[in-house]
């Protein structure tokens, strides 16, 4: 029973690394004229003053959950120091338990011939960055809303933008 499962979760995890994935690309056809490039010039344009406008609004609320984000990475690092604690208890018991060749399950001894279970090692430290980054995209981050409009924008001045998926690994061999 225990080898048939084994077999099938090691055929499942063969067969999920063998899926294929895609990619889309897009493609932009420019319309052609004189006329159709100063439309696209002014689309550019928009598009650009969109882009400085959202970065300034960032950089503003940066500046302003900079106290915040100091705050939290404090708060991980507290967090941080509570599960490297319980950490250290949970191996001090474990090591013990090893020690006396015994372990405590559910109200009874039982003998552990093996180590039971397999300790890991301790967690890492939070990187101040990654914290500070993630937090100030989740007060600060997101999508502006600029591309949507030049894209409608491309194409009302007569450009044609076009998409498809293509394969990139684990490709289906063609017939």
């Amino acid at each position: 029973m225990r080898r048939n499962l084994f077999l099938f979760v090691a055929l499942a995890g063969l067969v999920g690394c063998a899926t294929p994935r895609y990619e889309t690309v897009t493609h932009r056809e420019a319309p052609v004229g004189e006329t159709a490039e100063v439309c696209l010039r002014g689309c550019e344009v928009h598009l650009n003053a969109c882009k400085a406008s959202c970065a300034a609004a960032y950089q503003g609320c940066v500046k302003q959950v900079e106290p915040e984000a100091e705050e939290h990475y404090r708060q991980t690092l507290d967090r941080y120091a509570a599960e490297l604690e319980r950490y250290r208890q949970d191996l001090y018991s474990y090591q013990f338990q090893l020690w006396m060749n015994w372990n405590w399950d559910h109200g009874s001894f039982w003998y552990a011939p093996w180590p039971y279970p397999y300790y890991s090692p301790p967690p890492g430290p939070p990187s101040r960055e990654a914290d500070w980054n993630r937090f100030r995209e989740e007060r600060c981050g997101g999508d502006c809303g600029c591309q949507p409009p030049y894209v409608a924008c491309f194409e009302a001045c007569g450009g044609k933008i076009s998409s498809e998926q293509r394969c990139v690994r684990n490709c289906p061999k063609e017939r």
